[in-house]
């Protein structure tokens, strides 16, 4: 049996399955009446998988959670004004003031062992990584998303997901 109904009722519109209906109370559905909705549906799970991807990939090069999101927002916050302050201010600070303005960094320098200079450094560099990385994957996903949306048939929405490029 059809999962959707086949039929309308002439009176009201309706949709229904024929079985327990006069012949003369029903018609049959127009041919392509469930086109757009199949075409709406098809895009929006195609949408939905674009999103999973660039999830997934995001997840491989950030670590996922409030608590990380936090110490990755930290460390950026912390690195800006590191590069932002003179040398010799940064120079003129203990190490409780210090600490209490890099934290994240500071608790890095003292199981390490590295200067503060070499772990902001460290720092840095994984913040440019990550950041070229998932602006790639971002960059895809915005891409595949447009072909989808742009076709117009099922199969065109289906061919623009299955030939989305994304970064290696």
């Amino acid at each position: 049996m059809n999962d959707r109904p086949t039929h309308r009722l002439k009176a009201d519109g309706s949709l229904i399955f024929p079985e327990g209906y006069a012949a003369a109370d029903i018609e049959l559905l127009p041919a392509g009446y469930y086109d757009a909705i199949n075409l709406a549906a098809a895009e929006a799970s195609l949408i939905a998988r674009v999103d999973r991807k660039r999830e997934q990939m995001r997840s491989a090069v950030m670590t996922q959670g409030v608590g990380q999101s936090y110490a990755y927002a930290q460390k950026a916050a912390e690195v800006r004004d590191y590069r932002n302050t003179l040398a010799s201010v940064i120079a003129a600070l203990t190490t409780p003031q210090r600490t209490t303005r890099f934290p994240f960094a500071m608790a890095e320098v003292t199981a390490t062992g590295d200067s503060l200079a070499t772990v902001i450094g460290r720092i840095e560099a994984g913040m440019t990584a990550s950041c070229a990385r998932i602006a790639a994957v971002e960059a895809a996903a915005v891409l595949a998303k447009r072909r989808i949306r742009a076709a117009t048939s099922t199969a065109a929405k289906q061919a623009a997901f299955d030939t989305a490029t994304w970064p290696a």
